[in-house]
């Protein structure tokens, strides 16, 4: 009858601690408040996402194993979209625009990655006598000597780059990752707390 107890109690708690775990690191990542409980939190995850693929693909097979898989794409996919939409979303809500001079180009040579003696940053100067790097994520450089148009961040946290402020960021993609993430810890969490109730009981 103990055991029998226990096994609830252990089924209970997995099935409860991971959505949770997995809903904290969600929202801290969705949020974009970082600190350093954060990266403790973190780190967990990623320890429970490899126990939990370990576990699936010995004992549960390969469907929980499929959902360990998705999980751990969905949440790193979730990562790289809120961090790009954060520094667009500061631009969108703080960014102030300024005309700069060009005053140099930067060429890059990387035979590995395809690009043979590219410019693929420019040096400004701004009427004010500051100076930064804007790097051109693919757009046409232009002539030095040239006036261009600027966005920068007044606080600093995001690097300043060529063009106006930008639009707010879409939140479509990074909500259908969310989905997944949450879908799938569910079924994780449902699938090891019923072998932590069987294996107790």
């Amino acid at each position: 009858m103990a055991s029998s107890g226990a096994g609830i109690v252990a089924a209970g708690a997995v099935l409860l601690g991971v959505p949770a775990g997995m809903y904290l690191a969600a929202r801290t990542v969705w949020e974009g408040r970082p600190s350093p409980w954060v990266a403790l939190l973190f780190i967990a995850v990623v320890v429970l996402h490899g126990v939990g693929f370990w576990w699936a693909a010995k004992n549960a097979g390969a469907g929980s194993a499929l959902a360990v898989l998705v999980l751990n794409l969905s949440w790193m996919l979730l990562v790289y979209l809120r961090v790009d939409m954060r520094d667009d979303q500061a631009m969108h809500d703080r960014g102030v625009t300024a005309q700069a001079v060009v005053t140099g180009w930067i060429h890059t040579s990387d035979p590995f990655a395809g690009v043979d003696d590219e410019v693929t940053a420019i040096d400004v100067t701004f009427p004010t006598g500051a100076t930064a790097r804007l790097r051109l994520g693919g757009a046409h450089a232009p002539r030095i000597g040239e006036s261009v148009r600027t966005t920068r961040d007044p606080d600093g946290h995001v690097p300043p780059r060529l063009g106006p402020r930008p639009d707010a960021p879409g939140t479509i993609p990074a909500t259908i990752t969310l989905v997944f993430v949450i879908a799938a810890s569910l079924v994780i969490s449902t699938t090891m707390a019923s072998a932590a109730r069987d294996s107790l009981s």
